[in-house]
């Protein structure tokens, strides 16, 4: 009997040691989800600063764009604007966004190879996010000289 007595004392302690077990498990778990939480939220405005800087660069591709047709000096014009203090940067969302644009046959070189008025235009964004990132697009004009 008192053998028996010994047991029932013994298991009274297994329910605390239960319930502490259980809460540690779900405070490990909720623990987990919260640093999941953490990065996805880091990785969705990683993906929306990396998607402003898309906008801004059509849009300055779009500018280059509307000298299709003319001669190369006007997309040399169009770049120098683009290129100049007040146009090159723009803050959204307390970014710098650093704008840098290339274009016509002196600022790149040779004309696309087998087209004597096709040029390539360039035009490159630059962010930290906290680390240095980088987009780059590109397009041809055709030109009139």
């Amino acid at each position: 009997m008192n053998f028996i007595q010994q047991l029932r004392k013994n298991k009274q302690g297994f329910l605390l040691v239960d319930a502490i077990i259980g809460v540690l498990v779900v405070a490990i778990g909720l623990a987990a989800l919260a640093a999941l939480y953490t990065y996805g939220i880091g990785v969705m405005v990683s993906a929306d600063r990396q998607e402003k800087a898309v906008q801004i660069a059509a849009e300055k591709i779009e500018l280059l764009k509307a000298a299709d047709g003319h001669s190369s000096s006007d997309i040399k014009e169009i770049v120098e604007y683009i290129n100049k203090n007040e146009n090159n940067k723009l803050f959204q969302d307390g970014i710098e966004y650093q704008i840098n644009a290339q274009g016509g046959a002196a600022s790149l070189g040779n004309s696309y190879p087998g087209e004597d008025d096709l040029y390539l235009v360039r035009v490159e964004v630059k962010w930290t996010d906290p680390q240095q990132q980088a987009l780059d697009l590109q397009t041809y004009i055709r030109t009139k000289d």
